[in-house]
């Protein structure tokens, strides 16, 4: 009966410390080989979502994911809001640019409001990222992972958010100054004329700075396009 009883915690005890394997090798592997493929080596921007399956193979390191995934949805919300605010700013008259003086307003405030999330989405990453603990073979793989889906991706909207943000306030300068003077500028579909050739000097500088913004317009377009997704 002794023998018995003994040979049956042993196999209690070999039980219990089979359920202590450490996983965490594998777990390492796995995310280092998903970052390389996924994130490294696919061409455009790419920070796929993680599945229960895959985080359940990451293991923590799905957190440390995550640092990247929750950047790139803000990255990826104000490069849609980019691409609204110049749709509305593909303007071709007077009278366009006045039909549309409230949605420019609303871009203008969305616009704002998008450098603002991701300003504090790039904080918040930076944050996180250096309070992660991980091995030496997976600090240069994340780092590299982590430049391209976040520090590059914050480097390419940045100048397509100011050269947006520069064009939108030409045009609603020059929506502002034709709703002032409205007596003195006629405007029809495709042309206008102004009775005071000094309004009329004055709107001509006004659009001239928001036709100089035409170039630098066509360039972030696309430099958008291949930004989006597919």
């Amino acid at each position: 009966m002794r023998i018995a009883f003994r040979f049956m915690w042993l196999l209690v005890a070999s039980l219990v410390l089979a359920g202590c394997v450490n996983k965490e090798p594998e777990q390492r592997v796995a995310f280092m080989a998903w970052l390389q493929a996924k994130v490294l080596d696919t061409p455009g921007a790419a920070v796929p979502p993680l599945d229960e399956a895959q985080r359940d193979a990451f293991g923590d390191y799905a957190e440390h994911y995550d640092i990247l995934a929750d950047f790139d949805t803000v990255a990826a919300s104000v490069v849609d809001r980019l691409a609204r605010t110049l749709e509305h700013e593909e303007l071709h008259s007077l009278a366009q640019l006045q039909a549309r003086h409230d949605d420019l307003l609303a871009d203008r405030q969305a616009l704002s409001e998008a450098r603002t999330s991701l300003d504090k989405a790039l904080r918040q990453a930076q944050a996180e990222r250096a309070e992660l603990e991980q091995p030496a073979d997976l600090q240069p793989v994340y780092a590299q992972a982590y430049e391209r889906a976040v520090n590059h991706s914050a480097a390419q909207l940045d100048p397509l958010l100011a050269v947006t943000a520069a064009a939108l306030d030409d045009a609603l300068r020059v929506a502002d100054f034709v709703a002032r003077h409205r007596e003195q500028i006629v405007i029809d579909a495709e042309s206008a004329s102004v009775r005071d050739p000094s309004v009329q000097q004055e709107l001509n500088r006004l659009l001239e700075a928001l036709n100089g913004h035409a170039s630098a317009i066509d360039q972030a377009q696309r430099s958008l396009r291949a930004l989006a997704p597919a």
